[in-house]
């Protein structure tokens, strides 16, 4: 029913940049159409579209992921679909706001509190300073801390979500190399008790797109699916109002159906990887040098194709610099999976690097790396000016 409705309903939507052209399927067009939906609150008169909130982040998923293709804004502060989140080094959300601010709200809904963002400069570094104001539900626990997330770029996660398992823990250093890297896997417990890999999100807390798709409608959009069935999305047990608002689905069900999570999920498998700039030889052998690919890899699929998404997906302690005080899943504070560089382009268009935006560009970022990537930040930091130039024009070409 949904894919017959969408298809007649199709109109054309802007093109998600690729690594070469593509015929997208009809299911890519209904998945994509799917991603950009604005969702409304319940009840209305088109039910299949309701279910937002009642507090939640955004609309619609492409609300923060936005397309490379899209046209950057004429100054920014933050990079768009930024959240915060909350936690403590113990792996817990407040428990008052959960594991997310939401600063939106419905109709009578009391939005859970405004940030304050703002970005300080020491010694040539950036740092973000957050400050959240009009707090809704009263204070913060003494131990939870709030940290910036921006959103990671969805082009080519379809390839990460194929690379074998043994590929990946095949990279696990069980020792700290001669180069300071131990990368480790990111161990993670399902609801069912079994122990599933972590491959997505900034500290690899979700095993597949499912689980991350799931997570994004639950914590940003407030829409329940069945892996993430509260009506309610996040709200905790304090926020009564929240918990007692209007829903989108009959008792018993889900506002995002299995169906509608497929077509999602199918239109991110299919999403090819970035385009790639023109060869930068100077640039790839300085990478290489620097052994910057000893976290930031080519991983292969079980064909042998390679994917030049240039991350081992693996969590890695990236010194104190970086360490924003929250567990999340398996990663300590100070750990984070490498990010993968492909699309770094299009993300500093949109905005700056690292977690939470402070990065202005890629010397940046490079220099606020510590812990296992100390000895390569330093390497960088010797080199001429120049050869920084080459080296952060091949990264941004990815």
């Amino acid at each position: 029913m949904v894919r017959s409705l969408l298809a007649a309903a199709l109109i054309c939507m802007p093109a998600f940049a690729g690594a070469q052209p593509f015929a997208p399927s009809l299911d890519f067009e209904i998945g994509r159409n799917l991603f950009e939906r604005a969702w409304v609150s319940a009840p209305s008169s088109t039910a299949a579209n309701d279910g937002l909130g009642p507090l939640f982040d955004a609309v619609s998923c492409s609300a923060c992921h936005v397309p490379a293709s899209a046209e950057p804004p004429q100054q920014y502060e933050t990079p768009p679909g930024m959240v915060i989140r909350l936690g403590n080094a113990a792996g817990s959300g407040d428990p008052r706001y959960g594991y997310q601010l939401q600063t939106r709200g419905l109709q009578m809904q009391m939005v859970e509190g405004l940030p304050d963002i703002s970005f300080s400069d020491t010694d040539g570094l950036r740092e973000t300073n957050l400050t959240l104001h009009r707090l809704g539900y009263g204070a913060l626990a003494p131990d939870t801390r709030a940290a910036l997330r921006r959103p990671l770029r969805i082009e080519g996660v379809g390839l990460l979500a194929r690379v074998p398992e043994s590929e990946i823990l095949s990279r696990v250093a069980p020792e700290e190399t001669q180069n300071g890297i131990s990368g480790r896997a990111s161990w993670l417990v399902a609801a069912d008790g079994e122990r599933r890999l972590g491959r997505f999100g900034w500290r690899a807390t979700q095993p597949d797109l499912a689980g991350q798709t799931e997570m994004a409608f639950s914590r940003d959009l407030g829409l329940s699916t069945e892996g993430q069935p509260d009506s309610w999305g996040e709200c905790t047990e304090v926020q009564t109002s929240c918990r007692e608002a209007p829903h989108g689905a009959a008792t018993g069900d889900v506002e995002i159906s299995n169906e509608i999570r497929a077509l999602i999920i199918g239109f991110l498998e299919e999403l090819p990887p970035p385009n790639r700039a023109p060869d930068n030889a100077r640039g790839e052998r300085l990478f290489a040098e620097l052994n910057c690919g000893g976290c930031h890899a080519t991983l292969h699929l079980s064909d042998g194709t390679e994917v030049r998404a240039f991350t081992d997906l693996l969590l890695h302690d990236m010194g104190p610099g970086l360490d924003d005080g929250i567990r999340e899943g398996d990663a300590a504070p100070g750990e984070w999976r490498t990010a993968p560089l492909w699309g770094i382009g299009a993300t500093l268009r949109l905005g700056g690097l690292l977690h939470d935006g402070r990065a202005r560009d890629v010397e940046e970022a490079v220099m606020w790396h510590g812990g296992e990537a100390a000895q390569a930040q330093a390497r960088f930091a010797g080199l001429t000016a120049e050869e920084k130039a080459a080296l952060a024009s091949f990264v941004s070409g990815l």
